[in-house]
């Protein structure tokens, strides 16, 4: 089986928790102690590396333990796009929401 070449926009959310990890002043397995507490132990050590598969669930709960809002840590990694998506904005005509 063959390791799969991750996505760069993958790559760069593992490199943002990482940083903020090691930003936060707290140890890994400090981090680790405290997702086992929030029901979300995970090796970090292989999450971080890419050894694990990063969840949304993992990115969640890092964030909770680290004090941050997960639309922060998301706004962080990944820059705003200066225009909505086609597909986007069909769905918003068929909903009928709202714009920014």
């Amino acid at each position: 089986m063959t390791r799969r070449e991750p996505l760069p926009e993958i790559a760069r959310a593992r490199n943002a928790l990482r940083m903020l990890i090691s930003l936060s002043m707290m140890s890994r397995r400090q981090v680790e102690r405290r997702l086992v507490e929030q029901n979300c132990g995970t090796d970090l050590g292989r999450l971080l590396t890419g050894r694990l598969d990063l969840k949304v669930r993992h990115v969640v709960t890092i964030c909770r333990v680290l004090g941050l809002h997960p639309m922060e840590y998301f706004r962080f990694v990944f820059r705003e796009p200066e225009e909505r998506s086609p597909f986007l904005r069909q769905v918003e005509a068929l909903l009928g929401a709202s714009k920014r």
